[in-house]
């Protein structure tokens, strides 16, 4: 199985365990849940973040990158678009904030991009199924706490790592360590920024930042 379908599948099932789950865990275990994965999630956004080699492009990127996301309203947008359809087909009976945390939780990051290009290129899916674990996890919290609408990220890991791995021949430039090193530094940081929502220390529209990740691939081609 490729490492794309196990993840989705780890993701799917989390989901379902953590619904299944969260009906029978009282709110204060799952405020201690949640706090948990807020903190590991800091945790792993600050660690990545510190693998960023090159901190003014780093800088530049996020503000840019921030900049056109916010002037687009990305984060506006996707809830609108999301919540229309939840009106319209579901009933609106499903919180699709916790699609949108899912979502760019598993997506962004090294381990998806370098994860998906080595299962792609090599048949290598370790990393990929490693990460899979790591979000079966952290579905199975997530879902308890935003219900139903975390399944549904299952579908995102599945079209974003799916098609990293099926033309994994022509993103191989994306594998450099300077390359990595810098999209790590930048992710790190939209994940950091996810980690403090979850906290509810901050309200921080993650989704807008997601510019940055092009701006600091571009800045890579144009610098190596």
């Amino acid at each position: 199985m490729k490492g794309y379908l196990f993840n989705a599948l780890l993701v799917a099932g989390g989901s379902v365990l953590g619904l299944l789950a969260g009906k029978k865990i009282s709110e204060a275990v799952k405020d201690d849940v949640f706090n948990v994965l807020g903190l590991v999630t800091v945790f792993v956004g600050v660690k990545m973040s510190l693998n960023g080699n090159d901190i003014i492009p780093m800088v530049f990127a996020l503000v840019l990158g921030s900049f056109a996301g916010g002037m687009l309203k990305l984060e506006d947008r996707a809830h609108g678009r999301l919540n229309r359809l939840n009106d319209s087909y579901l009933s609106g009976k499903y919180d699709i904030e916790g699609f949108l945390v899912a979502s760019t939780l598993f997506c962004v990051g090294s381990m998806t991009i370098i994860g998906s290009l080595k299962d792609g290129l090599s048949g290598d899916s370790m990393l990929i199924r490693t990460k899979s674990v790591m979000d079966g996890f952290a579905s199975f919290v997530l879902a308890s706490r935003y219900g139903p609408s975390v399944a549904f990220s299952a579908i995102t890991v599945l079209a974003i790592q799916g098609s990293l791995t099926l033309f994994s021949g022509s993103l191989a430039f994306l594998t450099t360590q300077r390359m990595m090193n810098n999209i790590d530094g930048v992710g790190g940081i939209i994940i950091l920024a996810i980690g403090l929502n979850l906290l509810k220390l901050k309200t921080i529209k993650s989704l807008d930042m997601l510019p940055a990740l092009v701006l600091i691939v571009l800045y890579g081609l144009w610098a190596r």
